[in-house]
């Protein structure tokens, strides 16, 4: 025998000692209780049900792009193809001014700037500067996004702005006060108007064919309409003399069929302008990305202080349903579920299910929705005066969840 396979023997032989020495000073197991086995069994079902639910929610990798400026106003806007984007700069207007109050100050030193997206992560490069009397909207399409204008006399005019060339073409150019503007399908137009001497505002519309129709305000009056992003239904918002909100959805495929097929939901009582301004604060009313699955109106409530969806010819019309509690905004993700903003961060919420949410970022961050298949999310993160720009874009689901499912 070697001195190496001596060795080996001696050690051999030392553990097996060892281990039978151990095993007779072992000392007796103490009986699991039966309230101690529910305990571990209600733990392992939980880590099961939250395992399995971050297994099949949302899961994406992001990536800094850079930031832009910002004056804490309107959210940066996003073209579909998520190539641009446009912020608000220099002088924030007043509530008053974006509220198209009589008396309003002219936001004379404001600025609209445009920022181009790079392939990849290359990140930013500033495109065009406006500056003036310039207010941003929530409203764009691939050619371009609109905008505001106060002027002297107390008017106020609807541009529109090229994404590329940062040219500025009137669309509505008047002496009355037209404000609230959105851009619909196939040339659509609608927006909010008032004369001078009045103070409530009418619905305009304008159509593929060019002609103009209003909706008079009479007892109530219109305010902050938006075109759908899958047909040519209008929702806008109806706040009466009284303080009575309503939702409205109409047909705006001509002036005819304006009257038919109107539904409307209360949304609250003793409303004031401000509180539709609330509704609507971070939506973005974006023509040509990939249309929802049903015909709906993603909202804030201003009482139950949460996102509202609201499908104005399904079968429930008469309500809105109620998403995570504390919700500030949500868009569709590829799957047609829900990404949340929330004081928390960035959460994913099933569609079927929406016990079901799931964190994905602990920055509370504004997703937006893109056509571009590199980078079909992008990610809003504003800050004092700049926003940081990221791209986010879903991944397969990992052996080891990363989402943090909460319990409701």
């Amino acid at each position: 025998m070697s001195w190496r396979l001596a060795i080996a023997v001696a050690l051999i032989s030392a553990v097996t000692t060892a281990a039978g020495c151990g095993q007779r000073e072992w000392p007796k197991r103490t009986p699991l209780t039966q309230q101690t086995a529910t305990a571990l069994n209600r733990m392992a079902e939980q880590q099961q049900r939250s395992t399995a639910i971050a297994h099949s929610a949302f899961q994406g990798e992001s990536w800094g792009i850079g930031t832009v400026p910002w004056n804490s106003t309107t959210l940066p806007l996003l073209s579909p193809s998520g190539r641009w984007i446009a912020t608000s700069s220099g002088t924030a207007p007043s509530n008053a001014t974006r509220l198209a109050l009589p008396g309003a100050t002219i936001p004379e030193k404001a600025k609209i700037e445009i920022w181009e997206l790079l392939p990849g992560r290359a990140g930013l490069r500033h495109q065009n500067t406006l500056t003036g009397s310039v207010l941003l909207t929530d409203s764009a399409d691939d050619e371009g996004f609109l905008i505001e204008s106060p002027r002297e006399d107390g008017s106020r005019w609807i541009g529109k702005v090229d994404w590329r060339t940062g040219d500025l073409h009137w669309m509505v150019e008047d002496d009355q006060v037209n404000t609230m503007p959105t851009l619909g399908p196939r040339g659509r137009l609608a927006w909010c108007v008032r004369r001078l001497q009045e103070t409530e505002l009418s619905l305009a519309m304008r159509f593929e064919d060019e002609r103009e129709y209003v909706l008079p305000a009479g007892d109530s009056e219109w305010l902050l309409p938006m075109w759908s992003g899958r047909s040519t239904r209008l929702s806008a918002w109806r706040l009466s003399s009284d303080g009575v909100l309503t939702l409205v959805s109409l047909d705006g495929e001509s002036p005819d069929t304006l009257e038919t097929g109107i539904k409307q939901i209360l949304v609250m009582n003793g409303a004031n302008r401000w509180d539709a301004i609330r509704a609507t604060a971070n939506r973005t009313a974006v023509q040509g990305l990939r249309p929802t699955i049903l015909e709906e109106v993603i909202f804030y409530h201003p009482l139950d202080q949460r996102i509202a969806v609201w499908m104005p010819l399904g079968l429930n019309s008469d309500r809105a349903i109620s998403l995570a509690p504390g919700s500030i905004d949500a868009i569709h993700d590829h799957q047609g579920n829900f990404l949340l903003t929330m004081p928390k961060g960035l959460h994913w919420q099933d569609l079927s299910n929406l016990n079901r949410i799931v964190r994905v970022d602990h920055i509370p961050l504004y997703a937006r929705q893109t056509t571009d298949p590199m980078r079909p999310f992008v990610l809003l993160d504003p800050e004092t005066h700049v926003v940081r720009v990221r791209a986010m874009r879903a991944t397969q689901p990992r052996s080891q969840a990363s989402g943090i499912a909460i319990d409701q």
